[in-house]
């Protein structure tokens, strides 16, 4: 017997699309980053700050975050340099400043680069002697 997704039923409907309103109203009733109040651990706290910054400022968790973000001297509120990443007018050789993080797709990404120029090198070298 074929099977045409996981519990699907044979002759049944597929389930109806959600209105704009409904997924909306879905997305922000379902918790931020799977938290929810009876999963008592914590995580992604990015989601978090970024939840009690863009929604209205109502996340307890993302303002004691913030609280101790700006108690160890980051300037939370932004700065002269801090649009540049955000900003697509600024080229990143042009910025001031730039984030670079040190985790996952960048240091992935990171490496790649290095191997890339490793091998240009070789070959560069290969060719001149």
């Amino acid at each position: 017997r074929k099977r045409t997704g996981a519990g699907a039923k044979s002759g049944a409907r597929p389930p109806r699309a959600l209105s704009r309103e409904e997924l909306s109203e879905l997305v922000l009733n379902s918790g931020v980053a799977g938290q929810s109040p009876s999963k008592p651990e914590v995580k992604c706290l990015h989601a978090q700050l970024a939840d009690h910054l863009c929604r209205d400022h109502s996340n307890p968790l993302g303002e004691a975050i913030l609280s101790g973000v700006a108690a160890r001297g980051v300037a939370v509120h932004g700065d002269s340099q801090c649009h540049q990443q955000c900003d697509c007018g600024v080229a990143r050789e042009a910025a001031t400043w730039w984030y670079t993080p040190v985790k996952n797709k960048q240091k992935l990404f990171t490496r790649l680069e290095r191997r890339k120029q490793r091998q240009v090198a070789r070959l560069e070298a290969a060719e001149e002697g």
